[in-house]
């Protein structure tokens, strides 16, 4: 059997090495069989720049201001023209779509500006079905993350987090999408997935992670009390297929019972264990990074002095939960009154 500490250091070594980032040709299968990637050809490139700009055409040549007409005209983008403009691409987003991949890598798309909210969810569009929660990022659905406004409750994008941990399961996204914009070199997106992460926790701290331990903190963009903790629960969970998922929102989380002394443990092993298995991606202008919320985490890493600006889509496999409220969508309400009383801990002091 392998020494394991061997092991370790091997990978430590590598770490060291390639500072795990995907490079624009493509990615080891062999050391990340959960991520696939894919470069366009210069002629898909200019067939996809093509078709979008072929339905835009119908919208005054504009990505549509109302969200409705943006998810349906990405939709028919989606449907109509990747597979004819890119049929490799469009069998990269299949494999997102039916989860056989946590994560996906997207070079040399199309980057004419006019086109980029469009191309943006579009993507995610192929994914699964494009939404979000209507007091997010002012009711948008295609949201920019600016690395210049990630200060204050929005230091959380800098953080390792899933997308919504204090939300629902049924109602959170299920993939996220980011289009790069603009990026300042040595800026990049990391993702770690959750699986093969788990798989090297001290039983301790799994058994932890997976009891109901944590209290998540709300965020203020959901106009729920600053102060307002949840009710104790796990950041690791087992869904109905097996898989390991997760729920952690950054540095908003503390333990549940006072004195806790295993709680903190257990969190920076898990910190410890994403920072070693993480792979880092740099979201440049034509690359798009798209991985499921929550088997994985994800985090922004931007140069000391450097820029980044990404477009960011939400996507679930079905909105069924979200529209039996009576909403059609593609924006959904959540305020301070979907949650129950009972799942709210007000406190004067975050831990």
């Amino acid at each position: 059997m392998p020494d394991m500490g061997v092991l370790a250091g091997r990978r430590n070594e590598e770490a060291k090495m390639t500072g795990h980032l995907i490079r624009d040709d493509s990615s080891d299968q062999t050391r990340f069989p959960w991520l696939s990637s894919y470069r366009l050809s210069s002629v898909e490139n200019r067939l996809l720049a093509d078709a979008l700009r072929h339905y835009q055409v119908f919208t005054d040549a504009q990505f549509p201001p109302d969200v409705g007409r943006q998810s349906l005209l990405a939709q028919i983008a989606a449907d109509k023209s990747l597979a004819q403009a890119a049929p490799g691409l469009k069998r990269l987003l299949e494999k997102a779509r039916t989860d056989q991949v946590d994560c996906i890598y997207v070079t040399n798309l199309p980057t004419e500006r006019s086109i980029t909210c469009l191309l943006s969810l579009t993507l995610g569009s192929s994914i699964g079905k494009a939404f979000n929660q209507g007091s997010q990022k002012d009711g948008r659905l295609v949201m920019e993350v600016d690395s210049d406004r990630c200060d204050g409750e929005e230091r959380t994008e800098l953080d390792w987090h899933t997308e919504g941990a204090w939300i629902a399961r049924d109602r959170r996204a299920e993939w996220v999408g980011l289009l790069g914009v603009e990026n300042t070199p040595g800026s990049h997106v990391a993702y770690a997935p959750i699986k093969p992460v788990e798989q090297t926790l001290s039983a301790r701290a799994k058994g932890w992670l997976h009891d109901e331990s944590a209290c998540f903190r709300f965020p203020r963009s959901f106009a729920l009390d600053p102060t307002a903790w949840s009710a104790p629960r796990a950041v690791l969970s087992r869904s109905s297929l097996g898989h390991t998922e997760i729920a952690w929102p950054g540095s908003a989380v503390r333990s549940a019972k006072p004195g806790d002394t295993v709680g903190p443990v257990a969190l920076a092993e898990l910190s410890s264990e994403i920072g070693r298995q993480h792979v880092r991606a740099a979201i440049a202008a034509g690359s798009f990074l798209a991985f499921s919320n929550i088997r994985g985490v994800h985090r922004l890493e931007v140069a000391g002095d450097g820029y980044s600006l990404l477009y960011k889509t939400y996507a679930r496999h079905s909105l069924r939960t979200l529209q039996a409220k009576g909403e059609s969508g593609p924006l959904f309400s959540l305020t301070g009154a979907d949650a129950p009383r009972a799942e709210l801990l007000t406190v004067g002091i975050v831990a």
